[in-house]
Parts: structure tokens; sequence; C-alpha cells
């Protein structure tokens, strides 16, 4: 029998959180809700979480007043860029990207859209914006802070969250695939690490020895030299001059380089988490800026400003005025989006 898929919503803060109603028979499972049921003759109606995927299946309409835009023809690698990971560096959140044979210069041609993309400004990387999408933890807008030349991009976004990471060290690297200091004898790299933990290597000459790494297994030691990380597999993202596989992660069994003296190497402890960053991002900056809502709500937006200047003069009454008829236009805005018959209360007297 052909059932009907029915979806509903409630708020949680400042989400929406969806879930569908699922049908349990007697004898069925016990997924119950205290106050979500709808008890039936049949059996029990649930709201759950969504079982299936729908594509396209699913509209949800709101009043909203953004706090940014971004480009609605986002080309990847022009104004969309896909990372492989994340690290923090002094405190702040950095993404990272590594091609495969080369290191990604944030501030070289086509990459420098992320400190050049941003609209409704001159530019300038004190107030270039990003917008990052598809990430386990950090959806949503960035301020971008360096575009350095070996993969990472530093953002404002302060984390919580402590990784150890060292800079301009002399690193060796070995044929089998492992790393240690090999230089001033005092990093024990292996206390550091674990098997399953990623590792992001920029600075060296070598390229293959460069990029995301998955640590494979450390060997602990008291001496520096012999503290050593061993990688399994390194992860890239392809470029469009040579990729038919835009938009997707890629992953090679690591084969570093033999080498040694390089005084300029970068480790960083890092999460692999494949996203993608969109430029050409129009933020709220200042009074100059210009609203993206209709016409009609724009005289909400006038009795509003009317209603807090009344307030900071002592018109309490005047105030209320004015907010009502922020909500009466608000509210007959939403409503006229609204689809389907409308029904009103009917008179039994009436004729």
């Amino acid at each position: 029998m052909a059932t009907s898929k029915e979806y509903a919503y409630y708020i949680k803060g400042n989400k929406v959180a969806i879930v569908q109603r699922d049908w349990t028979f007697s004898g069925g499972q016990t997924l119950s809700q205290p106050g979500l049921n709808d008890l039936g003759a049949a059996g029990a109606l649930f709201w759950k979480s969504p079982k299936e995927s729908i594509t396209n299946g699913l509209e949800l309409q709101y009043v909203y007043s953004p706090q940014y835009m971004t480009s609605s023809n986002a080309v990847i690698d022009l104004n969309r860029f896909y990372v492989n990971g994340w690290t923090v560096i002094g405190g702040y959140l950095a993404f990272l990207r590594s091609n495969n044979s080369t290191e990604v210069d944030w501030s070289g041609s086509r990459y420098n859209a992320v400190t050049s993309g941003s609209a409704g400004h001159t530019g300038g990387q004190t107030r270039d914006y990003i917008v990052v999408r598809g990430s386990e933890r950090w959806n949503g807008l960035h301020r971008v802070q360096t575009a350095g030349t070996e993969g990472q991009l530093v953002t404002y976004t302060k984390v919580p969250d402590t990784l150890p990471y060292w800079e301009d060290q002399q690193i060796d690297f070995a044929t089998d695939e492992t790393f240690f200091d090999g230089g001033g004898g005092t990093l024990n790299l292996a206390d550091h690490f674990s098997a399953g933990d990623y590792v992001w290597i920029s600075g060296c000459s070598n390229a293959n020895n460069n990029g995301l790494f998955d640590v494979d297994s450390v060997t602990t030691s008291t001496t520096p030299a012999s503290s050593t990380v061993t990688v399994g597999t390194k992860y890239y993202t392809n470029i469009s001059s040579v990729a038919t596989d835009l938009g997707t992660e890629n992953s090679v069994a690591a084969t570093f380089a033999a080498d040694t003296d390089e005084s300029d190497i970068n480790i960083y402890k890092a999460h692999r988490d494949f996203c993608y960053i969109d430029t050409d991002v129009n933020v709220l900056n200042d009074e100059n800026d210009v609203l993206d809502i209709p016409r009609y709500l724009a005289n909400a937006v006038v009795y509003y400003v009317k209603a807090k200047y009344a307030e900071d003069a002592g018109e309490i009454e005047m105030k209320e005025y004015f907010m009502r008829e922020f909500r009466r236009i608000t509210e007959k805005h939403q409503t006229s989006k609204q689809k389907g018959i409308r029904m009103i209360q009917g008179f039994s007297l009436l004729r």
C-alpha cells in the first residue's frame, strides 16, 4: 500500500529541526516520545528524524534578513575552493588545502579570491570574508586574517581547541615515510601524535613531503632524532587545469623523498574535514549596505526604526504604536506567502 510522506518542524534555539511522521502498528517498535504521539485505532503515529533522503522534496519558506549574501554562480577554483581540513594557528582557525604536486598559495592568482572577492567594499584582507559549507564543524561566515603561501588560510575565528604545531624547524624526511627532528635536538614529535591522527606538513622543497597525511604509526624515544612519526596516506584536491573530478577528495599512498638540512619546515597537527569555501561574499558591514528585503518590508523597517527613536525619547505610547504597525506589516507579508484555501469563521444566523 502506498503511503504519503509527511514532514513537520519545530524550533530549537535558532535552528529548525525537521521530523518525519511514521506509523507504528500494534506489536511493532516502541519509539514513542511523550507529547509527540498521535494515537489511532490502527496503531500509533510517531514523529522521528527523517528516515530517507528526498531530492528537492522539501521547501522551507521564511522571512529572514541575511547577515551576508553569496554569489549564485559558484564556479570551482574561481570563487569556490575545496579544502582538505583545518588546524589551529595562534588560537585561530586555519583551513588547509593541498594539491597533489604543489603547495597552494592563497595570495596568488585564482586563490586570492579569498581576499579580493568580497563584495560591498573596497577589499583588503582586513575586511574580506568567506563562507564555509559542507564542514563537520565550521559552516558559516568567517573573516580572513592571513592568506598563506603554503596552504594555510588563517581566519579570525577563535578556536578553544589547542593543537600542537612547529614552524620554521629543521625536520628530516626518510624514504620509509617517517619524519623526525633533524636539527635542534629538542622535538620529540612522536609524543604528540598517535596512529589515526592527521598531520599537515609544509615548507619542504620536495612536493611529495608536503600536504595532509594520516599518521600510520609512531616510534617513541627519549632521543629526538629517534622519536619518529610514520605517515600512510596523503589527501589532496586536484586543480581545475588538470582535473576531471573537481569537487572530490583524492588520496594516494604517501611517498616521502629523502630530505635533510632544510630549516623552514612547518608541522601542524590537524583535522581532516573535506569541505568548501565560497568567496564573493557581500557582508552587511555598515549603514551604507543595502538590505536584501522586499519593498513592502522596507516599510516595516521604517516603523521599527521610528519605534526605537520613540523609545529613546521616552514616548512609550508612540513606541507601541510604531511596533504595532511593524508587526502588522511583517505578519501580513508572511501570510501572503501561504498557499491554499483560506477558511474563515462562519455564523449560523448569517444568511
